[in-house]
Parts: C-alpha cells; sequence; structure tokens
C-alpha cells in the first residue's frame, strides 16, 4: 500500500520534532500533482516557536507561509522515503525553493533532515 499523509501522521511529525535545531518561525512544503484523493495539491504546514513545532497542518491547495518549498508529490515522497535527499533535490530542480531565502535556508538543513527522518518513521508505523 502506497503511503498518503493524513493529519494525524503531520501530527505525529510535528510531536516527534526535538526542538535542538535552528527553525524558521513557519515553513510550508507544497506537493504538486499529488492523487487524486488528496486534491491534486496539498500543503505540509509548520509554525514554529523557539524551534519546537508548536503546529502542522495538512491542507489542501497552496499555503504561504515565511518560507515556501515544493516539489511534485512523487519527488517529495522520494525524499521522504530517504531515496533522494533534500541537499540534492535542491540544486537537482526536484525541490524548489518559492518563497524564503536559499543562504537563510541553509541554517534550517538539519531541521529539514529531522523533519525527514521523523516523517519517515512515523509513515512506517501508520501504514499497514
Amino acid at each position: 500500500m502506497r503511503f498518503l499523509p493524513t493529519q494525524r501522521w503531520i501530527d505525529e511529525v510535528c510531536r516527534g520534532i526535538s526542538g535542538l535545531n535552528k527553525a524558521p518561525p513557519e515553513l510550508s512544503i507544497i506537493a504538486v500533482d499529488a492523487p487524486q484523493e488528496l486534491g491534486g495539491e496539498i500543503t505540509l504546514y509548520f509554525k514554529f516557536e523557539a524551534n519546537r513545532c508548536a503546529e502542522a497542518r495538512l491542507l489542501h491547495g497552496r499555503h504561504d507561509a515565511q518560507y515556501v518549498l515544493s516539489a511534485r508529490y512523487e519527488d517529495l515522497l522520494r525524499i521522504m522515503e530517504g531515496r533522494l535527499s533534500p541537499f540534492a533535490a535542491v540544486p537537482l530542480g526536484k525541490l524548489r525553493v518559492e518563497r524564503g531565502d536559499l543562504g537563510q535556508l541553509a541554517d534550517y538543513m538539519p531541521l529539514a533532515l529531522e523533519i525527514v527522518e521523523v516523517a519517515r518513521r512515523v509513515a512506517r508505523s501508520q501504514t499497514p
């Protein structure tokens, strides 16, 4: 069975983020070309307070934030499954910075890697 993100999944991801890494106030990760049952385009929205995830939402359509990244749904899954590094995805054009400064985003790479690891772990625990 193929993994599909849910609000329960993103809530667990939020709870699993340690707060040890520098975090922006908010981050949206937009997945385009998502499966029809997800509405074609989704946003994984994270709000951080004192480097801790304070809120996470799975939204249909686009939701802006201070930092916005976007990727095709299949590429985002490859990142979350560990088959594509988020570091490699940017220069390959698989992960795009739509809003925010790439230089500033580099400060948040440890957080990005943690989100990917937590998302992968939670997805494995929730996929039958």
